[in-house]
């Protein structure tokens, strides 16, 4: 059986990295960001994204399901200042705000930015931004 969040995941995975603007401020987009050989997460550019907390709801109606995915996505910067972050942040919001993720088991997906933040991370040097996506997916 299809799984709208794994589906999910996967699509904003692939649109992140196939975009060539945030690829050039970012090391790479992660589900899990444990150090590795090439510089990950890090890397050059000093920054990426990763994926943070998912909550989901199911919002049941005559004919058809929707599931409620709200999704962290966490953009982190080894950069001083805030600017690097910020535009993480911007590129991210480009490639995702309004954009129509292809789910190949379900139908419409509607994708509303629900929060940005910018905070100073416990670690010295980094900041780390919160952006806050909520996918309104059509299971049935």
């Amino acid at each position: 059986m299809a799984n709208p969040d794994l589906e999910l995941q996967q699509a904003v995975i692939a649109a992140l990295t196939g975009d060539a603007a945030l690829m050039e401020v970012v090391h790479g987009v992660y589900d899990s960001t444990k150090a590795s050989s090439d510089g990950a997460p890090w890397g050059e550019q000093q920054g990426y994204v990763s994926l943070g907390p998912e909550d989901e709801l199911e919002d049941h109606h005559d004919c058809f399901t929707i599931e409620e995915i709200t999704l962290q996505i966490d953009c982190w910067s080894k950069k001083p200042g805030r600017v690097h972050a910020k535009q993480i942040l911007r590129a991210v919001r480009n490639v995702l705000s309004g954009a129509e993720l292809p789910l190949p088991s379900f139908g419409n997906v509607l994708t509303e930015l629900e929060l940005q933040r910018v905070v100073p991370d416990p670690e010295e040097g980094v900041t780390h931004g919160i952006l806050q996506f909520t996918f309104e997916i059509q299971v049935h």
